[in-house]
């Protein structure tokens, strides 16, 4: 809906249909039908958005779990370890969600859920 937006000639067409289906998404879910916000015709043509959390979860400990066995497998000290593990945690962590994941959503990743 919103490609359509930038692709035709007449947006004020497109503006309208989406506010259309904006509101029947609205009063759908103010009746409680979130599992029905839109009808099977509405989804006609569209691919369903693929979650790759596991993606980043596995890069994410697969980073924790390298620089564990890497330190260990140096010689270091576990005093020495733990605040470089910790570090690399951090800096991994930025870089594999950044602003897309705030810490509390994190259970509902393991949980398989998502609030976007």
């Amino acid at each position: 809906m919103e490609a359509r937006q930038d692709r035709e000639a007449v947006t004020g067409k497109v503006f309208e249909e989406t506010a259309a289906m904006l509101l029947k998404i609205a009063a759908r879910y103010a009746q409680g039908r979130t599992l029905a916000l839109l009808d099977p015709e509405d989804l006609e043509g569209v691919t369903p958005a693929v979650s790759r959390e596991w993606v980043r979860l596995v890069a994410f400990g697969t980073v924790v779990i390298g620089t564990v066995t890497g330190a260990l497998a140096a010689g270091m000290p576990p005093e020495a370890a733990t605040p470089l593990i910790g570090a690399v945690s951090l800096v991994a962590w930025g870089a594999l969600y950044g602003g897309r994941l705030a810490g509390t959503e994190l259970v509902d990743v393991m949980r398989g859920q998502s609030r976007s």
